[in-house]
């Protein structure tokens, strides 16, 4: 039996799996483990799986019917036989070095899941966000947030060294991003696999919030290090942005309620963003200080990278895209400068 199963899904990205696949089998060779290599495919179509039979993966399950990200976990999970379980999206690569940690963390008794850290670039300075809590009050904070009021400027602080802490040091976290994750195969037969009710997104947050109620902690691992090239996989098609939304409703449905639900559709379409435009095309050089990126006015969770050298506005804009809110903030303390918005 493997000593771990890698559980890739896959939907119209295999030009991206062949990355993927040689990455974890390179971590598997590193690691000195036996492992198993399981791409699930989300009704791509011949085409497709033909191009995924190429790449050999230990078992390749072509789904007749598009179950989301959350069904082909699933459709992976019951066919894995190894104790150890690395779920991972299609637009993924294991730096080296990065699952042997992973994999120990997510060993331990205590320990429901585990993240490495994740680079959006080559260059491994755009830093991704860990996760971000869904809860009523986040959301609702989310929803209200006015880019430089001085309450949003103190939770930004505080989620700043937080954030910052976790991309450093590791530790557990209040939710843990999807892209990657190992959990050992006993924590899914105690709190149960991923709900389809989630076809694109939020999967892995209710999902998170069984895992914490059972008493296990989310955990970021600094030693494992990734790429996700966000957006491959999925292509933010028209059809990945219903999925999103119905995710998202039915979150908020589940959790918040039909008021709190329809409370945060309310606010959310009276927001208006309140910041400047960013017009310079390079922020300089200041350590001790990070640049903070986000499509959210609240500017969490966000896109990070040290200003230890020049960083151009453009390398934020090719994972954001061409709208943006942006910040500078000290790193000891968290506190921002002036928010202004990329457009």
């Amino acid at each position: 039996m493997p000593d771990v199963a890698a559980v890739l899904v896959n939907h119209m990205s295999a030009d991206r799996m062949e990355a993927a696949i040689a990455s974890i089998r390179g971590e598997f060779r590193e690691a000195g483990i036996s492992g198993e290599v399981i791409v699930v495919d989300c009704a791509s179509g011949a085409e497709e799986v033909r191009a995924l039979e190429s790449l050999a993966p230990d078992r390749l399950l072509p789904l007749p019917d598009n179950r989301g990200y959350s069904g082909g976990v699933n459709a992976g999970l019951a066919q894995a036989r190894s104790p150890l379980i690395l779920i991972a999206n299609a637009d993924v690569e294991l730096s080296r070095g990065c699952l042997a940690p992973l994999l120990e963390a997510a060993s331990r008794s205590e320990v429901g899941a585990a993240a490495p850290v994740q680079y959006a670039d080559r260059g491994q300075r755009l830093l991704l966000p860990s996760g971000f809590p869904a809860t009523f009050r986040d959301d609702l904070a989310q929803a209200r947030a006015r880019p430089g009021r001085p309450g949003d400027r103190r939770r930004f602080s505080r989620w700043a060294r937080l954030q910052w802490k976790l991309w450093q040091e590791g530790g557990d976290a209040p939710h843990l991003a999807g892209s990657i994750l190992a959990a050992r195969k006993e924590v899914f037969n105690r709190v149960g696999r991923f709900d389809e009710r989630f076809p694109f997104e939020y999967e892995e947050t209710e999902w998170e919030r069984r895992v914490q109620r059972a008493g296990l902690t989310l955990r970021v691992v600094a030693q494992a290090r990734a790429w996700h090239f966000r957006g491959a996989s999925s292509g933010r098609s028209p059809q990945a942005v219903l999925r999103a939304r119905v995710s998202r409703d039915e979150y908020r449905r589940r959790f918040y309620g039909r008021l709190g639900a329809g409370l945060l559709e309310r606010i959310e379409r009276k927001r208006r963003g309140t910041a400047q435009i960013w017009t310079d095309t390079v922020i300089p050089a200041r350590p001790g200080w990070a640049a903070a990126a986000s499509p959210n006015a609240s500017l969490l969770p966000f896109v990070g990278a040290d200003l230890d050298s020049d960083l151009a506005v453009s390398e934020l804009a090719a994972i954001l895209g061409s709208t943006f809110f942006l910040v500078v903030f000290e790193i000891a303390s968290g506190m921002p400068e002036a928010i202004r918005s990329v457009a």
